[in-house]
């Protein structure tokens, strides 16, 4: 990563980013080889499961795992910060030097993004097999997403950078732990937690994106970083034209989130309104983390009609 403000050892940040990328393609592995697959394995066994659901049921649980991992150490490091989803606190005293803790948070989220796009475009191989509708949704919010954390790490703009993230990371949870007890099946677990999503998503990230990071942005991040500049004549190696257009590029790419966000919350509220008519949570819950497939449908029903294969609902598996 480049050290544009604040002075730091190029050749450490590389190994640091290396370093992130391996683990959590090993994170990966010790989740889904130790943990994730052999419930998957059980699940399916004994008809708890339909074998079609297996990777989906495996991707959700990593994603789970992985995000939550993210949370945490995202409370950590921002709880007891006063910049902490603090508009005025964002970029105080800025140019300012990003902590240790911050910056190992933020290139495992980057290396998680990478390997996500790896996994959608199966790059290294066919980790999980699941089609999607809304691939070019996906790729647009993941690329985008990975650019910001590039210039915002690149610029020491890391404080905004981790509530942006972990306002993402409540709704990802959420719907992922849907998906798995639509999987299993479980309905009302799945419809609970599917409200709950729907329900979240909209004050999370309309409302408080909106609010404390797009008009942050607008107001306290104009007037305390480009006005000054302006002023100034420029910070750096950059004139203050430069930094005029990297503002302009920080929140138009923060802008194409926002939209990405009213897109598919219209894509909610009709699946809500589709859901309350048909009195069944609908199956294809999609957001920023996943779209389902249309083959699903076809695959259960015709497992429905066999008694000896169709799936266990909600009974506790017998002792053997």
């Amino acid at each position: 990563m480049p050290c544009i403000l604040a002075e730091c050892n190029e050749l450490d940040e590389l190994k640091r980013f290396a370093t992130t990328f391996v683990g959590i393609y090993v994170y990966h592995f010790v989740w889904d080889k130790l943990i994730i697959s052999p419930i998957a394995t059980w699940l399916v066994r004994h008809k708890y499961m339909l074998q079609a659901k297996r990777d989906k049921f495996r991707e959700s649980m990593w994603k789970n795992a992985a995000v939550g991992t993210f949370f945490t150490f995202g409370l950590y490091i921002g709880l007891g910060e006063d910049w902490f989803m603090n508009p005025k606190g964002y970029f105080a005293e800025f140019p300012y030097v990003t902590p240790e803790p911050l910056r190992w948070y933020y290139m495992i989220y980057l290396s998680f993004w990478f390997q996500s796009v790896d996994f959608m475009l199966n790059i290294t191989n066919k980790h999980y097999v699941v089609k999607r509708k809304d691939n070019a949704e996906m790729l647009v919010h993941h690329f985008a997403t990975i650019s910001l954390m590039v210039v915002s790490y690149a610029f020491d703009l890391t404080r905004i950078g981790i509530c942006v993230l972990m306002i993402h990371d409540v709704n990802d949870l959420l719907l992922e732990t849907a998906k798995i007890f639509m999987y299993v099946p479980c309905g009302p677990m799945a419809d609970i937690f599917f409200a709950l999503f729907a329900i979240v998503w909209f004050i999370m990230r309309w409302f408080v994106y909106a609010k404390y990071i797009i008009y942050a942005v607008h107001t306290e991040g104009w007037n305390s970083i480009v006005v000054p500049i302006q002023k100034a004549g420029g910070m750096g190696a950059f004139s203050a034209d430069t930094w005029y257009w990297f503002y302009i590029f920080f929140f138009s790419f923060l802008s194409l989130l926002l939209a990405l966000h009213v897109v598919w919350g219209y894509m909610i509220v009709k699946m809500v309104i589709r859901s309350l008519q048909e009195g069944k949570a609908d199956r294809d819950i999609r957001s920023d983390s996943e779209a389902e497939d249309e083959d699903d449908k076809p695959v259960a029903k015709k497992a429905e009609p066999a008694t000896d294969s169709k799936v266990k609902r909600r009974r506790a598996p017998k002792a053997e």
